[in-house]
């Protein structure tokens, strides 16, 4: 998830969200919430890159994901993909632990499905067994022979699949080769000349008997991109994941180095959303489900170095116009000026009482990672900050 290969994200056209059937405005408006900054609220260190790094490249490299353990201690991660954890007695008292949880093999070959990979989404129903979905990168570029091109973006291809820690988040295993989640139809070597698959899940979330996550793709080959909304009715089975395909929840990873592609069929991407999404939480005083976004600069609306997004759902499939929490540069901003910009936002409640932290009051926190620039260039100096937001009913 380096920011050098993260271009794409920001370059996300917001076109669709602005041509929106009748039910998603009507959505919009029957919401009746906003989001704001928390009066007096000041953005808070968490993970000081300059003080409590293990390495140069020890970064929060993706959104946080945190859980409660069998213990009562809180652990979370915003890996690299060397994944370390954040282990402390509460969201705000959480220190890095320099022991690795997860990582992968470097692999040069593809099928493996086991170069780079960041933990990006964690569940446990008792704080000891934690099943985790896997943003697994594959970088030809690294690799002598494999890719066409000799930059990273070009040579990227990209996988979720599952994971499994039975100690309460200190070290993950998955099966060799891992369970695709959620895969491109088709091998590393076609269509290189962009990036490629399947890339960063959100949290994962629990309704009504089933757990879903929104997983982003960059399309390609019959697959449109979006973000595809995936749920499972076994959290325990790394196999039982499936996507939406407009009516139902049909759609299997088709692993296209051992099996016939031929009859893999794509996901429905869902309407408004326009990118990957850094979190999704449940308001809990009108049960709704809260999307947050990090965007890139955006001409159409005037801004320049980017925002922070939010979108409402009552049911995970239909989504809410897009609304501005606030705007200051991202990782996409191209202003030389920036000394910092921000990126992988999500929403979480310290005070939410889902061992997952699943569901948020009106007062809960923006975690972010704060990027230090420097000579209009992106390097390891980046901190894990959050900053405390509100939810706020608006008066018809």
């Amino acid at each position: 998830m380096r920011s050098a290969r993260r271009t794409w994200l920001g370059a996300a056209s917001l076109a669709a969200a602005l041509m929106l059937p009748v039910s998603f405005v009507a959505a919009a408006k029957e919401t009746g919430y906003r989001l704001e900054l928390a009066p007096g609220g000041k953005e808070e260190t968490v993970f000081a890159w300059s003080k409590e790094r293990c390495e140069e490249w020890h970064i929060p490299d993706a959104p946080l994901r945190a859980f409660r353990d069998d213990k009562g201690e809180v652990v979370a991660f915003a890996s690299h993909y060397k994944n370390r954890p954040l282990i402390g007695p509460d969201l705000a008292h959480i220190a890095t632990r320099c022991s690795i949880s997860f990582q992968a093999k470097n692999s040069a070959d593809p099928s493996e499905f086991s170069d780079m990979s960041w933990i990006a989404a964690t569940w446990t129903p008792n704080g000891r067994d934690v099943f985790a979905l896997m943003h697994d990168e594959y970088h030809a570029d690294r690799h002598p022979g494999a890719c066409r091109f000799k930059d990273g973006m070009s040579c990227w291809y990209n996988v979720v699949t599952a994971a499994r820690s039975q100690d309460g988040g200190k070290r993950f295993t998955s099966d060799e080769p891992p369970t695709l989640v959620a895969a491109p139809a088709f091998k590393q070597d076609v269509g290189q000349g962009r990036h490629r698959g399947f890339f960063n899940p959100s949290n994962i979330v629990q309704q009504d008997g089933a757990w879903y996550a929104l997983i982003a793709t960059t399309g390609g080959e019959g697959q449109k991109g979006g973000t595809c909304l995936y749920r499972t009715t076994d959290i325990a089975d790394p196999h039982g994941w499936r996507a939406f395909d407009g009516k139902d929840f049909t759609i299997r990873a088709v692993d296209p180095y051992r099996e016939d592609t031929t009859q893999a069929k794509p996901c429905q991407p869902l309407k408004v959303l326009p990118t990957v999404v850094g979190s999704i939480t449940r308001h809990e005083a009108s049960g709704l489900w809260l999307a947050i976004f990090h965007l890139g600069p955006d001409e159409k609306q005037g801004i320049v170095g980017g925002r922070v997004a939010y979108s409402w759902s009552k049911d995970l499939l239909n989504w809410s116009p897009l609304q501005t929490l606030l705007t200051h540069p991202t990782m996409w901003s191209k202003d030389c000026g920036d000394r910092e910009r921000y990126s992988y936002g999500a929403v979480v409640d310290p005070a939410s009482p889902s061992r997952n932290f699943e569901t948020t009051g009106d007062e809960p926190f923006l975690f972010m990672t704060k990027m230090h620039v420097a000579g209009c260039k992106l390097g390891p100096q980046r901190d894990l900050v959050r900053i405390k937001i509100r939810i706020v009913k608006e008066t018809p």
